[in-house]
């Protein structure tokens, strides 16, 4: 797959869809709350001081100002980057799966990806944010982010594989990936307000940047390394593999159970 070169693209063109989202978001937002997306980037990393103030001044739209051409200008470039971002999802995942492109087809099925993605980000953030209300939150929080993970990080591979993958056999990668992503999630909130605050003394609003990249590519790091361990477990016939295997049905059914690999004769 050529691990690091896919982190290094997936994170690059996630961050081109991130922030016109985020500076979607900030316009589109309820007059008064034109700061909502920086609050919630300073609550979710604890940040204080110079680093939530230059959060703030990196993503608070001005309130009366020209909104609708920015709101207008970021829904145009979140589609085009948040496709590319799904072709090279797509092209990763083939690679993986070792299958050829499928042109038009498959342009379809990355734009279809792009849809299926946000609505479930969405579902997900909406999913957190309700169960954060009853204490303890951390409780809830862990086992909802892994289901929601679960659910985003099969259905998004079998689309963009153009369903030619059965889902089930996509389950073991995807909770891999929700596994990884919500350690990820954790790990968060425990370094990155050190990494914002020194990023940003060192760098002013550059600093910020600097560190959502960073983030990004440790992000794609747990997405390639999660659909590298799904293909092998897919391809594997060890005896422990394919018990679990046939236990929780992960094969096409069309194709039936995979044929188990004999035994090597002892002495």
């Amino acid at each position: 797959l050529g691990g690091l070169d896919r982190c290094i693209v997936l994170s690059s063109q996630a961050f081109t869809a991130l922030i016109p989202l985020l500076i979607l978001a900030g316009a589109l937002a309820p007059a008064g709350d034109e700061n909502a997306v920086a609050q919630s980037l300073i609550r979710k990393f604890g940040l204080s001081g110079d680093s939530a103030d230059a959060v703030t001044q990196l993503f608070t739209v001005p309130a009366g100002g020209s909104s609708g051409g920015v709101g207008l200008f970021s829904a145009f470039l979140l589609l085009f980057s948040g496709v590319s971002f799904t072709r090279r999802l797509q092209r990763m995942y083939r690679a993986a799966w070792d299958q050829e492109t499928a042109g038009v087809r498959s342009g379809l099925f990355a734009a279809l990806g792009l849809v299926v993605l946000i609505v479930e980000v969405l579902v997900a953030y909406g999913a957190r944010s309700l169960f954060r209300q009853f204490p303890p939150d951390w409780l809830w929080a862990l086992p909802v982010t892994f289901v929601t993970g679960l659910v985003l990080w099969t259905s998004i591979p079998y689309l963009l594989l153009n369903r030619q993958v059965h889902w089930r056999r996509l389950l073991f990668a995807g909770a891999t990936a929700a596994a990884g992503t919500t350690v990820f999630g954790v790990a968060t909130t425990v370094y990155m307000p050190q990494v914002v605050t020194s990023s940003t003394e060192d760098c002013g609003l550059f600093g910020i940047t600097i560190s959502i990249i960073g983030a990004l590519l440790a992000a794609a790091g747990v997405l390639v390394a999660s659909a590298v361990v799904g293909v092998e477990f897919d391809a594997s016939l060890d005896p422990w593999i394919w018990r679990l295997k046939i236990r929780f049905q992960l094969y096409d059914p069309e194709e039936g159970p995979p044929a188990a690999q004999p035994r090597e004769r002892r002495g």
